[in-house]
């Protein structure tokens, strides 16, 4: 669109608004297949979230894929974090654990990514990686080191899974150490399998011990 310059007469280019931040996103490059975003396969999913790792746009895309969630578990990759993860994520927020998205990016970046996998690898607990991350000197909190673990590929869940056949153990560990948090969650209306997902348990087993535990402990309405 041009207008007439009074003074010069000559025709005068009024700016473009901004460029919307989707036309920055990777997953709009032709070499990325978009069908992986949406796909069950492992290695689609692997795809979607290589390439979600590298976008300049990640946080803006999590902020607004949040946003059709609706509370459903929406299906595909999005923000480089899957539904779950994203559902995970909406707990975490009730709870008043908001992470702060650009250090999030900052630890996936060339010059943080390679700590914080071995990170992954050695410490037991998302606590002990934000020991160690402020120990470099970054001021982080355990949220935002899921969401750096999720980005990177990792799981990151609240209780450590090692022993999938030993439902006893694990029923015991969430009375012992996170029942406050259950019954915290479980009041606001999570349902039991989305408590599973906080806790980064498998949905189905994680579902059962959850119920198991709030029901025998008394502490809330437990039908889902």
């Amino acid at each position: 669109m041009t207008i007439l310059n009074i003074g010069s007469r000559r025709p005068t280019t009024i700016a473009a608004p901004p460029p919307d931040w989707k036309v920055n996103a990777r997953c709009r490059r032709p070499d990325v297949d978009a069908d992986d975003f949406f796909t069950t396969a492992k290695a689609g999913q692997r795809r979607a979230r290589e390439a979600c790792a590298q976008c300049p746009v990640i946080t803006e895309c999590l902020q607004v894929t949040r946003s059709f969630d609706d509370g459903m578990y929406r299906w595909g990759i999005g923000g480089g974090l899957d539904g779950f993860q994203r559902r995970a994520l909406e707990l975490e927020e009730r709870l008043g654990n908001r992470p702060n998205l650009a250090m999030a990016r900052l630890l996936v970046s060339p010059v943080w990514l390679g700590r914080l996998s071995r990170l992954r690898s050695v410490c037991g607990s998302l606590d002990g990686m934000v020991r160690a991350l402020r120990g470099d000197g970054l001021m982080v909190d355990e949220v935002t080191v899921r969401v750096a673990v999720w980005w990177s590929g990792g799981d990151a869940p609240r209780v450590a899974w090692r022993t999938p056949g030993d439902t006893r153990s694990l029923r015991a560990r969430l009375a012992g150490e996170h029942l406050e948090v259950m019954a915290t969650l479980r009041s606001s209306g999570a349902r039991c399998a989305d408590i599973a997902v906080y806790l980064g348990l498998p949905r189905d087993v994680g579902k059962r011990a959850v119920m198991e535990v709030l029901r025998a402990e008394g502490r809330a309405e437990v039908a889902s």
